[in-house]
Parts: structure tokens; sequence; C-alpha cells
């Protein structure tokens, strides 16, 4: 009598090493389907980003025209109207800027709003908006800016955009 002998065979079926394969091209696809929604979001974040430090620049721009000691600067012309918005030698630092006026940074525009604040008597002691003009008793401004920046999809530059808005208050020491 003939005994047959089963070998141990290791290894993958052909059908097996297909199933294998399958499975593994269904989440490659999954996974390439999210992949632009994440680069979407990394460039969001990156332009949110950029929009801030040009607030930021700004505000910055705005504090120090109002620590100045020149004779048309100072912290009296930081308000609407005032030379920080009219001086053209060395410009003002409330001017807007427009889309491809800020140097590197063509898709952001920059719009500068200034209010006056004067301190409410106590037991309240908060900040009311006044003016303009800035009356004597105006102690403090209320600085923003707004940075309005065109969106980039897959298909290029949007010229609708996004808006990133800061806001300080400056006071006179």
């Amino acid at each position: 009598m003939k005994r047959f002998c089963r070998r141990d065979e290791s290894g993958f079926t052909l059908v097996e090493l297909l199933v294998a394969i399958a499975i593994l091209m269904i989440g490659l696809v999954a996974v390439m389907q999210w992949f632009p929604l994440g680069t979407a979001g990394v460039e969001t974040g990156r332009r949110q980003s950029t929009g801030v430090f040009l607030a930021e620049q700004k505000i910055e721009q705005i504090k120090a025209w109002g620590l100045s000691t020149a004779a048309t600067q100072g912290f009296a012309n930081v308000a609407p109207g005032g030379t920080c918005y009219t001086s053209v030698a060395p410009p003002g630092p409330c001017n807007n800027d427009n889309f491809n006026t800020i140097a590197g940074y063509p898709e952001y525009q920059r719009t500068v709003i200034l209010q006056c604040l004067t301190t409410a008597l106590p037991p309240n002691p908060a900040f009311t908006v006044v003016g303009p003009p800035c009356p004597a008793t105006s102690t403090a401004r209320l600085v923003r800016v707004q940075i309005q920046y065109r969106r980039v999809t897959t298909q290029g530059v949007l010229t609708a955009g996004q808006q990133v808005d800061i806001a300080t208050v400056i006071a006179q020491h």
C-alpha cells in the first residue's frame, strides 16, 4: 500500500495573496483621498499665521508712532484723521495696505481701524468709544487691524478670501 505523505507547504496561495493586495489597495486609496484635505489645512494654517504676523507688525508700527517724540508723531496723532493716517514722509503706519503693496506678501491687504477711548468713571472703570475727533480726555486708542488674504485652492488663487482681525488697546502713559 502506498502512503501519501503531505509535505509541509509554507507560504501563501495565489488567492490569499490577491486578497491581501486588494485590502492594501483599498486602504491606500482611502488614505490618498484624505491627503488633499490635509494639505489644504496646512496651507490655511500657514496663511492665517502670516496674516496674524502682518497684523501684529502693523500694530507695532502704530505703537512706535505713538511713542515717538517727533513733531508730527506721538500719541495725540494716533487718532482717526491724525498724521498717523495722513503723513506722507515717512508714510503713516495707519495707512491701509492694498493687495500687491506689502513687500513679499502680494496676496494680503491690511486695514487699520482706530477708535478713541476714554475711561468711564467708577464704579465701572471700563473704556467707552468716543469721537472722532478724539477729545482731550481720550487717554487710550482701540487699534484694530484687519488682514484679508486670498484663498488658494487646487485650481489656483481665488479672489474671494479669508480675514484675520487683531485688536489691542494702547494708552497714553
